[in-house]
């Protein structure tokens, strides 16, 4: 497959978890063309994000580290998310839809994680592909719909 294949996978993701109600994020973790956990995101708002459970599944049939596995994502991951990531040994991310195309509401904060990670002991690579934004951020968009003003 390829990475747009496993993009559009986590959108999928995405797509499951706004229909069971959930807050529409999807994410997996792949090692060597294989993916190894797939997941959904949880109730908004919530710390049970996709990405980290992504993480924390494949940590759990992977063992002691995640070297070697990308990360990708429905949309850009939270601090949060992207030091659980980074501390699992993930070095490459790769996800859709930009933060700043969602409600600000669904990030800690309005620092950028671009710059975050620079201080980082060891390079964590950050990959946007923008040309399936519109797909993921569809997703969101539907979600909100159904959601009550306000938040």
């Amino acid at each position: 497959m390829k990475e747009r294949d496993y993009l559009k996978l986590a959108i999928q993701k995405a797509e499951d978890s706004s229909r069971k109600g959930l807050f529409p994020a999807g994410a997996l973790v792949v090692k060597a063309d294989r993916v190894v956990s797939s997941t959904v995101s949880a109730v908004f708002p919530d710390y049970k994000h996709s990405e980290s459970k992504a993480v924390d599944e494949a940590f759990e049939k992977l063992g002691k580290s995640l070297k070697g596995c990308t990360l990708y994502c429905s949309l850009e991951p939270c601090l949060m998310c992207l030091t659980r990531a980074y501390w699992a040994g993930i070095r490459r991310v790769v996800y859709a839809c930009r933060r700043n195309a969602v409600s600000q509401y669904y990030f800690e904060g309005i620092n950028h994680i671009g710059s975050i990670i620079q201080s980082f002991n060891e390079k964590l690579e950050l990959v946007y592909y923008q040309n399936l934004e519109k797909s993921s951020l569809s997703v969101v968009r539907t979600w909100e719909q159904g959601r009550v003003v306000g938040m």
